[in-house]
Parts: structure tokens; sequence; C-alpha cells
């Protein structure tokens, strides 16, 4: 009897589970689809701080590579510091829905650091009837023996970048909406 109330335990597990329908993308793959579909829109989930300091993919005016993602590329934290800890954001899946309220068609891949707190984003919109996908590698990628991440991600791929900051944790920017409804450069403050 026992065996017969474990199988069907496991049966009833099985059923219950969710599958998640979203796609897990390469930083490359991402990067083509955020230049050639102009719905598709890479949601960076990691914290303002990561965005500034760490950096995030975007038109790198010391190289002037990355053009193409001006308006691509948004900064909403899956996750915020709560004194010394990162917590839920509250206000995540409503803010994503405020974008979609300007353009209903738009499709977001999301991206944290290496694709953990991305994959977790993706589930969270999935659930709430977003169409996501996921970046698998994130923005710096896995870790390599001694443990420096080095081993993919888009910085890694060689993609284009910028990690400018205000010392608060956003970009040396400001943005505005353009004709289309993208967020884009309005002026960038670089000290030479």
């Amino acid at each position: 009897m026992g065996k017969l109330k474990f199988l069907g335990a496991a049966i009833a597990l099985t059923f219950s589970s969710t599958t998640f329908a979203y796609e897990n993308v390469s930083p490359t793959d991402a990067y083509e689809l955020a230049k050639s579909d102009p719905n598709t829109v890479i949601l960076d989930v990691r914290s303002r701080y990561e965005w500034g300091f760490v950096g995030h993919p975007s038109y790198n005016p010391k190289t002037s590579e990355g053009a193409e993602l001006d308006g691509k590329v948004v900064n909403i934290s899956y996750q915020v510091v709560s004194g010394e800890e990162m917590v839920p954001n509250q206000f995540f899946i409503e803010d994503v829905k405020k974008m979609l309220e300007t353009n209903p068609n738009l499709k977001f891949i999301t991206m944290c650091r290496s694709g953990s707190r991305s994959a977790a984003a993706a589930t969270a919109l999935e659930t709430a009837g977003i169409a996501v996908s996921n970046m698998s590698e994130g923005f710096e990628g896995g870790k390599d023996a001694s443990g420096y991440r080095t081993v993919n991600g888009w910085k890694n791929a060689g993609l284009p970048y910028t990690a400018a900051c205000d010392g608060n944790g956003y970009a040396r920017y400001k943005f505005e909406i353009n004709k289309e409804g993208k967020m884009i450069p309005a002026q960038a403050f670089w000290s030479k």
C-alpha cells in the first residue's frame, strides 16, 4: 500500500507542476532579435547598481558600437535592495505592464548577471501572460575554474555595452521617449 501511495503522489506532482514555455536564447541571439525585431526589448532585471557599475547592453559612445540598441534595453529590477538583502520588487510585473500600455506587441528577453535571476523573472512574466524569452548566459556569464566570469555571457561574447555610471547606480544619460515610444539617450555626460 505504501508503494501505491508514493506512486500516486509522484503522478499527482508530475501533472500538477507547471511547465513554462519561454525560450532560452544566447546573448548573440538576443542581440540579433533586438536589432531585427522592432518589438523586442532586452529587459535587464538586475539591480540599478549592477546596471550602472557593471554595465549593460547599450550604445557605447567610446567605441561607437551598439547604436542599434538605442531604445531596445531597459532596466526594471526583479529584486531590489532592502537593508542588507535583496527582496522581490513588488512592482516588477506592474512596471512591465506599463510598457505594454504604450506598445502591446512588445516581447521581452530577460537578462541578469548569469541567467538565474532572469529565469525567475521570465517565469513571473510568463505567469502574468507576458511574452518573454530568457538570455540564459546573462550579461557577465558563468565562472571559469578560477571563479572569474569569463566563460560566456553578453560581455564575453564581445557584444556592445557601456558601464557609464553617475556613482549612484544610474547610467550617465538623460533619457527621452522618441516618436515610436522607445527610450533613447537624450544627452550623454562623459568626462574626457
